[in-house]
């Protein structure tokens, strides 16, 4: 019986040890408040954050001139598939068509800004009303088989 708890015990050590070899420190963005940055790989290896603006008031702003600095970069063909950046501890992961969020680099993405038909960066989901409304009256023709109801009698 105590073999068997020895075991057991050994067992479970083990697969604890390997599960802990394994595990590596994760990136953290800077927490500077209003600074918005981008991630640069050095050829050294590893990341640098990179001063991109401060003063930003809020992450939308930053996700903004995060974009941009990656249509800049694509003008001059030094952008990759996407461009990464942070603020206040929050990486956001731009491309041509959005801006997504995460809290962890290498973590799961959420939208944040998508590009609208005429190029703005909208809410995902918002409205984007192409031409404007006319305001004038609209009609609408009655169907002739609608089911009569009782109320239409009186």
């Amino acid at each position: 019986m105590q073999t068997k708890t020895i075991l057991l015990m050994a067992l479970v050590g083990a697969l604890a040890a390997a599960g802990l070899s394994g595990c590596k420190e994760r990136v953290k963005a800077p927490a500077v408040s209003g600074t918005c940055y981008y991630i640069g790989y050095p050829k050294s290896g590893g990341l640098r954050f990179n001063e991109l603006s401060k003063n930003e008031p809020d992450l939308e702003h930053c996700a903004v001139r995060l974009y941009n600095a990656r249509m800049d970069m694509m003008a001059t063909r030094t952008a990759g598939a996407q461009t990464i950046g942070a603020y206040n501890g929050v990486f956001l992961f731009a491309s041509g068509r959005e801006v997504r969020y995460s809290q962890h680099y290498e973590g799961p993405v959420f939208p944040l800004l998508v590009k609208a038909p005429d190029g703005r960066l909208v809410a995902p989901g918002s409205v984007v009303q192409e031409e404007a409304p006319t305001g004038g009256q609209v009609t609408v023709d009655i169907p002739r088989d609608l089911p009569k109801m009782p109320s239409d009698d009186k």
